[in-house]
Formats: C-alpha cells, sequence, structure tokens
C-alpha cells in the first residue's frame, strides 16, 4: 500500500464539468445499459462498455463490475491498453502491472460530482506500469541482441512506435518524489495512437482535460503529419 501522504500529495480535482460544456456532449442512445463519464477529465456521458468488448486507456470504462484486462499472454500490456485492445471482464486477482482497474482509470461515475479526487493509485500504476513495461522492452532487446547475428540488418521500428516508446519511457522515468508532477503530467502527454502494424492510425486524439474533449486531427499513418 501507499504511504498516506504520498496518496494526498498526488492527488488532484478535475476541473468542473460547466453546462456549457455538457450542453455540447452528443446524446447517449437508449440502449446504453450504463452511463459512464469520459476518460480522463472529460464531461461528456458515455456508454460502459460491455463484457467481452474492446476497452483501454481512451474507451469509456467497463460496465458495472467489470474491469478492463490486457490479453494474459501480452509482454506489453501497457501499450496494448493504450491502443485500446483490451478486454472488458470479470474481476480477477492480477499483479498490478498486468490489470487496469476501472478505479486507477475513470473512477468517476457519470452522475457524481466531476469534482470527485483521483487518487494516486493512477499516479503509481501508470509509473509502475511504465516502468515495468520498459524494463521489459530492455531484456527483449538485450535477448535479441545476443541472438542476432551481427550481418543481419536490424529492423527498424515506425515513427508512431518510436514516438510511443519516447512516451513510455518519459513516464518510466517520473517519480513519487516529483509530489503533484507525475499525475498532472499525465494528461498533458501525447500518445501516439500507433495501429497493430506499428502505422499511426488516421485520427489521432487528445486525453480529456479540463473539462473537454480531446482535440482531435487526422495525420499520413506513415509521418503523423
Amino acid at each position: 500500500a501507499l504511504p498516506g501522504t504520498l496518496r494526498g500529495d498526488l492527488a488532484f480535482r478535475c476541473p468542473s464539468c460547466t453546462a456549457e460544456r455538457l450542453a455540447l456532449c452528443p446524446k447517449v442512445t437508449a440502449a446504453c445499459t450504463e452511463i459512464v463519464r469520459e476518460p480522463g477529465c472529460g464531461c461528456c456521458p458515455l456508454c460502459a462498455r460491455l463484457e467481452g468488448e474492446l476497452c483501454g486507456v481512451y474507451t469509456p470504462r467497463c460496465s458495472g463490475s467489470l474491469r478492463c484486462y490486457p490479453s494474459t499472454d501480452s509482454e506489453l500490456p501497457l501499450q496494448q491498453l493504450i491502443h485500446g485492445l483490451g478486454r472488458c471482464g470479470q474481476k480477477v486477482d492480477l499483479d498490478v502491472t498486468t490489470t487496469l482497474d476501472h478505479e486507477a482509470t475513470n473512477e468517476v461515475q457519470g452522475t457524481e460530482n466531476p469534482n470527485t479526487k483521483r487518487p494516486a493509485m493512477e499516479a503509481w500504476f501508470w509509473m509502475e506500469s511504465a516502468r515495468q513495461q520498459h524494463l521489459n522492452e530492455r531484456k527483449t532487446k538485450m535477448k535479441t541482441n545476443q541472438l542476432e547475428d551481427p550481418r543481419t540488418q536490424k529492423v527498424l521500428q515506425s515513427a508512431c512506435q518510436q514516438e510511443l516508446d519516447k512516451v513510455l519511457e518519459e513516464i518510466s522515468k517520473m517519480t513519487s518524489e516529483d509530489n503533484r508532477g507525475p499525475l498532472e503530467n499525465l494528461y498533458v502527454l501525447k500518445f501516439p495512437n500507433c495501429d497493430r502494424h506499428g502505422l499511426y492510425n488516421l485520427k489521432q486524439c487528445n486525453m480529456s482535460t479540463h473539462g473537454q474533449r480531446g482535440e482531435c486531427w487526422c495525420v499520413n499513418p506513415l509521418t503523423g503529419v
């Protein structure tokens, strides 16, 4: 468990969702079994994801007692969740580095006060997950280099993958001693939206902050521009 002082130091409040901002939100369909608020500090109500549906960092949280999990054989669980390739499933006891608990990402219900404090668990989760993924990547690279024929040309990473790796490395270097910094900085970091082949998805979006939906734009899948 985290020390109580750390929890208090890292907690911060999302900005209020004003009536003007809420008026701009799209209407939720009547077919929704549960309505939740947008990820991050967004304000708009959305349909919660059901069991078996794809989920991740930028998606609405899973319905009810469900949690968003990466695949059990994933070597890079954080990256999988950033890509929205997790699956909503019944809660099971797993290590924190392989679990995306809804309390660590979108714990605020659509009907609750948007000023609800976000726990320090969120910053701790991201930092520990990023550190773990960074270590896994380094181990993989070391093994690859040992087995690789020096005469074999290395396969270069795509621009999107390189950009994502830089962001994950930046998170992995954050420390709890940074006080409120890590948690606030997570919402301003730009996570590239890469597809399964490492190319940029045509639609890129910033995270929801200050009660507003993140800005979206279209890019070239090869360059991200």
